[in-house]
């Protein structure tokens, strides 16, 4: 029987090198969280609460939170018990000095709906 060290060589990692690695983690890992750290606040928004009307139309209450004063844009649409989307709409909001605010959104559907969701809330260009 032979060796398989001498048969096939044996790699020798010095010392340093598992540190190194570690090293190259632990900074790796801090820039990362800095990074998110001095990221802006984002926008939220959630759905409060939502009625249907009737056959075609659907009111969405959303909650939405802004850290600055922007105009932003939120998209919602209401869906279908089969789970299609028969109804959707953007609605832009002005910029104001409130941080929080309850918006409305009355959805046209093409037929009965049976929840409202918001897609997303966005800053507007």
């Amino acid at each position: 029987m032979t060796d398989l060290g001498a048969r096939y060589g044996t790699s020798k990692r010095p010392r340093w090198f598992w540190p190194l690695i570690a090293a190259i983690g632990i900074t790796i890992g801090i820039a990362f969280a800095a990074w998110v750290g001095f990221q802006d606040k984002p926008i939220t928004a959630r759905v409060w609460g939502y009625d249907v009307v009737d056959d075609h139309k659907v009111t969405v209450k959303l909650d939405v939170v802004r850290p600055d004063p922007l105009d932003i844009e939120c998209t919602v649409y209401a869906q279908a018990d089969d789970h299609s989307i028969v109804g959707e709409k953007t609605v832009e909001l002005a910029a104001t000095d409130e941080e929080e605010i309850r918006i409305e959104v009355d959805i046209e559907t093409e037929r009965r709906a049976v929840t409202g969701v918001l897609r997303t809330c966005v800053a507007a260009d």
